[in-house]
């Protein structure tokens, strides 16, 4: 029993090795990779809960400010507020040092959002009444 634990033990340490030296680990700083983990990552999180809790707060103001055009307050104000902290502190790999975070490009394609231009409403042009016709069998009533 004790040989085959050895043996898994030395095959998962040969075919775990060849995965860490396959990551881009040249730049990686262990000390900022425990600092990040004990002490930004949770940071984040709680600035990610308080923006989530402003957002919504101030989502009725928000609402007045999308009136005028561009109409994208709400937009601009979700990504401040609770969009690039929760990207920094889930998405962001750890270690890396680059704030903002940039998301990478998604996968898939998004649906197009335009609209199609707006037609000018054609105004019906007035017309005569029309003569009802009244059936033949009605008229005897």
């Amino acid at each position: 029993m004790k040989k085959l634990i050895c043996l898994f033990t030395l095959l998962s340490i040969l075919c775990c090795s060849t995965l860490i030296h396959a990551q881009n680990n040249d730049k990686l700083d262990p000390g900022f990779v425990l600092l990040d983990v004990i002490l930004y990552r949770p940071v984040g999180l709680v600035i990610t809960v308080l923006g989530a809790v402003s957002l919504i707060a101030v989502s009725p103001l928000i609402g007045l400010a999308s009136i005028p055009e561009p109409h994208d307050a709400f937009t601009q104000t979700s990504d401040i507020l609770f969009v690039a902290p929760a990207t920094y502190t889930f998405i962001r790999p750890i270690g890396d040092r680059n704030f903002p975070f940039v998301t990478p490009l998604p996968l898939h394609h998004l649906v197009s959002t335009q609209k199609a231009p707006l037609q000018p409403k054609q105004t019906p042009t007035p017309t005569a009444p029309s003569q009802q016709s009244i059936p033949a069998e009605a008229k005897g009533l």
